[in-house]
């Protein structure tokens, strides 16, 4: 599954948002890792990847807060991304859609659409 263009758009203010989900600790080490795995990685983590910045993603994914559509959209995708590539095996897509739908309705358009959309690519193809 190739990673959604939208990710690239992620703002600094998105990524430190996303960066300090983890009540504020290690901050600067979850946003040179994110900054790296988008920008520079194209979405692919890495083994030593997992604790900066897969935490915060995992954070940032299981949750929709008040004001942050985008962080969580962004995090859905590349929760979504490394479920796709293997590097996250324990996940299980269809628990995590079923358990987030109710959030993923109250995206805006774009950003429920493409998340949609990913959650469609990792559907095994008949």
């Amino acid at each position: 599954m190739k990673l959604s263009p939208l990710v690239a758009t992620a703002t600094a203010e998105e990524l430190a948002f996303i960066a300090a989900l983890d009540y504020g600790q290690d901050t600067e080490p979850h946003l040179c890792a994110l900054q790296k795995v988008i920008f520079e990685q194209d979405g692919a983590l890495r083994p030593g990847q997992h604790r900066h910045p897969y935490e915060v993603i995992e954070l940032g994914a299981n949750a929709l807060m008040p004001d942050h559509p985008r962080e969580f959209a962004l995090c859905a995708l590349l929760v979504l991304h490394a479920v796709a590539s293997g590097y996250d095996t324990a996940t299980d897509l269809a628990s995590k859609f079923e358990t987030h739908a109710a959030d993923y309705d109250a995206l805006p358009a774009d950003l429920r659409d493409e998340v949609l959309r990913a959650y469609a690519a990792t559907q095994p193809r008949p």
